[in-house]
């Protein structure tokens, strides 16, 4: 990936028009009831929808229950679509789930915080 692509100005300059801009069809995901030691997966959508190539550089969740796949590092041009898919181990995990991933990208802000939830239920509960 060139330099050339990452448009990230010093805090005292004017924004550019020109920014890539990450937007996805949700932030937020609701599992509902999971069942204890059950892997869910979601995708979170997303569109550049900025006038500059998108860098997405890392996804973090925030536990380590949770994990990202499929996303690339290769630049979306504007107008491109993709996917950022995470999948929860509710194993040794029971009750109420929130957890949090942040998408960081060569956008302003450089963060986006994306979240899900759900209820990890014992496997004989009703």
């Amino acid at each position: 990936v060139s330099t050339d692509l990452i448009n990230i100005l010093p805090s005292n300059e004017e924004q550019s028009t020109d920014l890539p801009v990450l937007t996805f069809e949700t932030l937020d995901h609701d599992f509902e009831r999971i069942t204890e030691g059950e892997k869910r997966r979601f995708s979170f959508a997303f569109e550049n929808t900025g006038d500059s190539p998108l860098i997405i550089s890392r996804v973090e969740p925030a536990c380590g229950c949770t994990t990202a796949h499929v996303w690339s590092s290769a630049p979306y041009p504007p107008g491109a679509k993709g996917t950022i898919t995470i999948e929860f181990d509710s194993k040794g995990r029971p009750g109420k789930q929130t957890k949090n991933i942040q998408v960081i990208a060569n956008t302003i802000p450089a963060v986006t915080n994306l979240k899900f939830t759900g209820e990890v239920v014992g496997p004989t509960s009703n």
